[in-house]
């Protein structure tokens, strides 16, 4: 028998425990983790696009043109407005007025013709929106008791009582009257409406400007002010304004037809006559004079020599020479080339004689000089100096120093009015565009939103509704065949002749064809929003029908005989089984057509709506700064269309049906 080995007193030990770490034990990711494994994910195209936008905005951020245009696109929303609403008020005064009749008129000739032809005829040829009717209201005469007359308009009388007979009639009339209140709405509660009915117009400027100033009566002082004269550099400089930076981020703009002169620095070429019909060959030599003391002295400096300059030739491999001749005055230097002394003149000046060579050739029609070319003004980022046109103006002092008048032109007037007095709310409409008043953003890229969201929306209804008609099957009866048949043929004639018509002529149908025609029929006046919703809704209704008949004919057939078999109407199938299946199927066309929407409610514009693109074009055509206005329409939407395709896709992600 062997011999066994002893057992240890110690068991030998236990292998360690291995940690397992759980999700728990694990730290979350931090957002700085989250964004770069976010953008490592992100495609190149994705990449550059993103690059690009944050350089063209922190382009337009930093360029006083590109802050205007866009204060100018998006209606300028202020932080805060007390205009809440524009509103017209008609206020009632209820009162009793008791005396003897007199007398009172009713029904004219001219009553009895218009209600024939408004009533009776009812022709569209005679009951036109365009012929204006007015009519001298009916009255009612009353000899007060104080010896005084009052004429009523009946149409004001709420009640009256009689009594007596012949010529000693006593009547009795409630009577209520009527006044209009017209201004801003500035403040209401559930009793009150307060109104601004005179807005109020302040002007501040330089004492040095005062020429005389006198008393008045009245408590007011009138100014005669010198017309100021502005230094600065400018912004813009068209035809009809002026525009200058007034600061880092501001600008002030002038009507040239306010100012008395204007000195903006303007380079004049003037050439001998003869010379201007010589063709100039590779070696040629051209004298060009210059007035010593002028600003072209600066530019000259530049030259190492006045003689001999070499320029090249733009139409031809090679250079000229240039000599460059200096004059003491203007009148030497055009004569000279007048007799041939100097081939041309160069001319630069920003003072009060800058445009002296071409009033000279102007005054000497036959001293051989020609200009080539008008004078050439500096339109941008040069200093300009211009003096405005002397004016007297009569206000109260506000607030005077000795650096600033402040006149109140016109003080504010408000009125506050009992509701329970109003009789006719004729008018309310928002008023400053601000962010305790967003009713009032009415105009550019809130106008532009809108319309896409109101016009999509109705576009879904007509879309769905359209597509189930081209889809309708099974009918039971030959009647249910019929309106089938009906049916069809309506929705596929409405899809099929909308989507061969442009836009843009759906958009002129509807609001010079189809808007005229409600008016005069059924005297329902649309405004140019609701017909630009309308438009753009049923243009687009015919695609989403498409879209919606095409996701219900991808759900397999099975699925309604399904649904029938389990007792439910062709309705209930559709509504519960195949629209909550096809709705996942269409929703990127759908996402689709909504981008495109967007992009095409830029359309509205010929109806005159001041939506984003028609504020560009104003813009443009105010200031002339096409550049910076298209630039900016267009990066607006840009920046609206990538944002919506986002939410396209992270909608479809969320929808999407598991693999």
């Amino acid at each position: 028998m062997s011999e066994q080995n002893p057992v240890p007193d110690d068991p030998a030990p236990e292998p360690p425990d291995v940690f397992t770490p759980s999700d728990d034990d694990i730290p979350p990711e931090g957002l700085y983790t989250r964004v770069i494994l976010w953008a490592a994910d992100l495609p190149w195209w994705a990449i550059i696009l993103i690059i690009s936008i944050v350089v063209v905005l922190y382009s337009m951020s930093t360029s006083i043109a590109y802050k205007n245009v866009t204060r100018w696109l998006t209606d300028d929303p202020q932080v805060k407005t007390d205009d809440l609403f524009d509103v017209v008020q008609v206020v009632g005064e209820p009162s009793m007025i008791t005396g003897r009749f007199v007398g009172e008129t009713g029904d004219s000739v001219n009553t009895v013709i218009n209600e024939l032809l408004e009533s009776s005829i009812d022709s569209e040829i005679v009951t036109h929106t365009g012929f204006l009717v007015r009519e001298t209201p009916a009255t009612l005469t009353i000899a007060t008791d104080d010896g005084g007359t009052v004429h009523l308009r009946k149409e004001n009388i709420t009640a009256e009582e009689r009594t007596g007979s012949g010529g000693d009639i006593q009547i009795t009339v409630n009577y209520v009257d009527r006044v209009t209140v017209t201004g801003t709405l500035v403040k209401q509660n559930d009793d009150m409406m307060r109104i601004r009915t005179v807005d109020e117009e302040i002007d501040s400027f330089d004492p040095a400007r005062v020429i005389s100033r006198t008393d008045n009566a009245d408590g007011t002082i009138t100014f005669e002010r010198d017309g100021a004269v502005i230094t600065g550099i400018l912004s813009v400089l068209s035809n009809i304004n002026i525009t200058i930076k007034a600061g880092e981020d501001q600008t002030a703009e002038y009507r040239r037809d306010t100012l008395e002169w204007i000195n903006v620095p303007t380079l004049t070429v003037a050439v001998n006559a003869d010379a201007n019909r010589r063709t100039i060959a590779p070696g040629d030599t051209v004298r060009v004079a210059f007035l010593q003391g002028t600003d072209i002295i600066e530019a000259l400096d530049q030259l190492d020599s006045l003689d001999n300059v070499p320029v090249p030739l733009r139409y031809t491999d090679g250079s000229a020479q240039v000599s460059l001749l200096p004059y003491p005055d203007l009148e030497t230097a055009l004569a000279a080339v007048g007799a041939g002394e100097a081939d041309g003149l160069v001319y630069l000046d920003a003072g009060p004689d800058r445009l002296a060579v071409a009033e000279w050739v102007e005054a000497n029609p036959d001293a051989g000089v020609v200009m080539p070319d008008d004078p050439r003004e500096c339109n941008k980022d040069c200093e300009v100096s211009f003096k405005r046109l002397d004016d007297t103006i009569t206000g109260v002092i506000l607030e005077e120093d000795a650096d600033t008048i402040t006149l109140q032109l016109v003080a504010p007037e408000y009125i506050e009015i009992d509701k329970n007095k109003i009789v006719e709310n004729k008018r309310m409409e928002p008023g400053v565009c601000a962010l305790n008043n967003l009713r009032g953003c009415n105009e550019g890229i809130f106008l532009t939103l809108r319309v896409t969201f109101q016009a999509y929306a109705l576009a879904l209804v007509i879309g769905l509704v359209v597509g189930l008609m081209r889809v309708q099957t099974n009918p039971t009866t030959i009647f249910s065949k019929w309106m089938n048949t009906v049916l069809q043929t309506i929705s596929t004639l409405y899809v099929e002749i909308v989507r061969g018509i442009p836009l843009l002529v759906i958009l002129l149908y509807a609001g010079f064809v189809i808007s005229p025609r409600l008016r005069d029929i059924f005297g329902l006046n649309l405004s140019d929003e609701q017909e630009a919703v309308i438009g753009l809704a049923f243009g687009y209704g015919a695609f989403i029908a498409e879209i919606f008949r095409a996701g219900i004919q991808s759900i397999g057939r099975g699925q309604m005989e399904a649904a029938r078999s389990l007792g439910m109407s062709y309705p209930q199938a559709m509504r519960y089984v195949i629209l909550p299946q096809a709705v996942r199927v269409v929703l990127p066309p759908l996402g689709n057509d909504f981008i495109a929407l967007l992009k095409d409610s830029a359309l509205i514009s010929v109806l005159a709506l001041p939506d984003l693109l028609q504020l560009g074009r104003l813009y443009v055509s105010r200031t002339f700064r096409a550049f910076e206005g298209y630039n900016t329409v267009a990066i607006m939407y840009l920046m609206m269309t990538l944002f919506l395709s986002m939410m396209v896709r992270i909608i479809e992600r969320r929808t999407r049906l598991p693999e």
